[in-house]
């Protein structure tokens, strides 16, 4: 397989979620935080304010995961008929007119569809080794479903009986603690029984070198910390989600041009296939638009209860209102939430690795942040940022250095770690070092997170209480002493 690094792939990160009675909302509650017991009295009616909205946020957003949820299993019963009529032209099973099925002696189906199809995919195409392609060969289905959990869902790989592995099912299962925010709780694979002469081999690190270390994930524990596990359990299913999301609903348009020759049949039961996907998307994007226009109005209350538009306590006679309007009125900085943004930023250990503690007093200074929708793209093949015109004497990305051998010292200035490098992103190039890919792939994931799991929780973060469990913040006895803003 060849080492195809044209575009970065990152997958659909926000497929079909289930109910959004089995979704997780908030961590453990934090009892007695530091942080909001030395808030003014002021500030902490503001934060209960914003944890009212967030209640209703994420009552909005249970709604949405029940609708579609429902949209997309509708779809995938269409889907089902065109998988099943392809698995039959494939392995060279053809239905009469009766409807029975029976074995074409003639044609043999497509000789190695599937090996040809994980080719015609970069991703696939970088993590096949050109020894497991004798295995691949036997490989006559792949399958994805979701469990009676919903936040579950399941790759099933079927092979034919073969010299390499005993096994006639291989099995990914990823478990979501939140799908759309790609939040894994484990991943559970498939113990390969190999024949002992057909085993692969280890390179000279002791590692296997294998797309079959696929289904043997790495275990992490129930509070991981390590940045790099967690990126490499990531990696494990961005590649599951592009069987799911890429390779099994569209394994002709990943052949080569010489076997599609013979697959004419397979073509049109894919315009079948596509013609139904459009439709899917089409109904929801309108979905997507309806309740983004609902989140919008929570994010605009929010913000002016951050920035002190409006008083504490103003909530509840403002939740049924379209959109407060006088945010042009400008309260004292005491009377906001004091670095709102900041802290919801820098609790994500994730933001917080990438932030220096002169990168947190120019956060101080962030009033908002906001996502913007647009169609589905698995693909990334640009990242724009913006320059930032910085006060030479703070600016936060560069140092500058005197060259000590000149007799005028040249000042020249060099990169150094901040988290404001994320809006100068390197640019996207195939030829480019290993090091360059895994930064813009960092960037990506550092994007994705501001987008997916601090926008829509950011008093969450702000307090320190992000992710599973009920939502239950405790002020505690209000300080009599001012603390520090930290």
């Amino acid at each position: 397989m060849s080492n195809n690094k044209d575009n970065i792939k990152v997958y659909d990160l926000g497929p079909s979620v289930g109910n959004g009675e089995d979704r997780p909302r908030f961590l453990d509650p934090v009892k007695h935080s530091y942080l909001l017991r030395i808030l003014s009295p002021d500030a902490r009616n503001r934060v209960e304010d914003l944890i009212e909205i967030q209640k209703v946020h994420d009552g909005l957003k249970e709604e949405f995961y029940k609708e579609r949820g429902a949209l997309e299993a509708k779809y995938e019963k269409c889907y089902q008929p065109l998988y099943d009529k392809r698995y039959n032209i494939v392995n060279g099973v053809t239905s009469d007119s009766e409807g029975s099925a029976t074995t074409n002696q003639e044609e043999k189906g497509v000789p190695n569809f599937w090996l040809y199809a994980l080719g015609g995919n970069g991703v696939m195409n970088d993590v096949i080794m050109e020894h497991d392609e004798g295995a691949l060969q036997h490989l006559e289905n792949i399958k994805w479903l979701r469990t009676d959990n919903l936040r579950v869902f399941k790759l099933e790989f079927y092979f034919r009986p073969n010299p390499f592995f005993k096994n006639s099912i291989l099995t990914m299962t990823y478990h979501m603690i939140d799908d759309d925010e790609i939040i894994l709780e484990k991943v559970i694979g498939t113990k390969i029984q190999w024949y002992s002469e057909n085993h692969l081999k280890k390179d000279k690190t002791g590692r296997f070198r294998s797309f079959f270390n696929f289904f043997s994930p790495t275990e992490v524990h129930d509070e991981y910390k390590d940045l790099e596990l967690k990126c490499e359990m990531q990696g494990n299913y961005f590649i599951g989600s592009t069987f799911r999301d890429e390779i099994i609903p569209r394994a002709i348009l990943c052949l080569s041009p010489d076997v599609k020759a013979n697959v004419d049949r397979l073509k049109n039961i894919q315009s079948d296939h596509d013609e139904l996907k459009k439709m899917f998307y089409k109904e929801r994007a309108k979905l997507e638009a309806k309740y983004q226009k609902m989140f919008q109005n929570l994010y605009d209350k929010r913000y002016d209860i951050v920035n002190g538009v409006v008083k504490a306590n103003d909530f509840e006679s403002a939740i049924n209102q379209e959109r407060i309007t006088n945010r042009h009125v400008k309260a004292p900085d005491e009377k906001r939430v004091p670095n709102f943004w900041r802290h919801a930023l820098v609790n994500h250990e994730l933001v917080d690795a990438e932030t220096t503690l002169l990168d947190g007093r120019a956060l101080r200074y962030l009033k908002d942040t906001y996502e913007f929708l647009d169609e589905d793209e698995t693909i990334l093949y640009k990242a724009i940022g913006l320059k930032i015109e910085w006060y030479p004497e703070n600016c936060l990305t560069q140092t500058q250095q005197p060259k000590k051998e000149l007799k005028n010292f040249d000042i020249r200035r060099q990169q150094c770690e901040s988290f404001f490098n994320f809006f100068d992103p390197l640019p996207i190039d195939k030829n480019a070092p290993e090091e360059h890919i895994k930064q813009i792939r960092r960037d990506l994931y550092i994007g994705l997170t501001i987008r997916d799991e601090i926008i829509p929780r950011a008093v969450l973060w702000y307090v320190g209480e992000a992710a599973q469990g009920e939502m239950e913040v405790d002020f505690g006895e209000s300080e009599d002493e001012e603390g520090d803003e930290n």
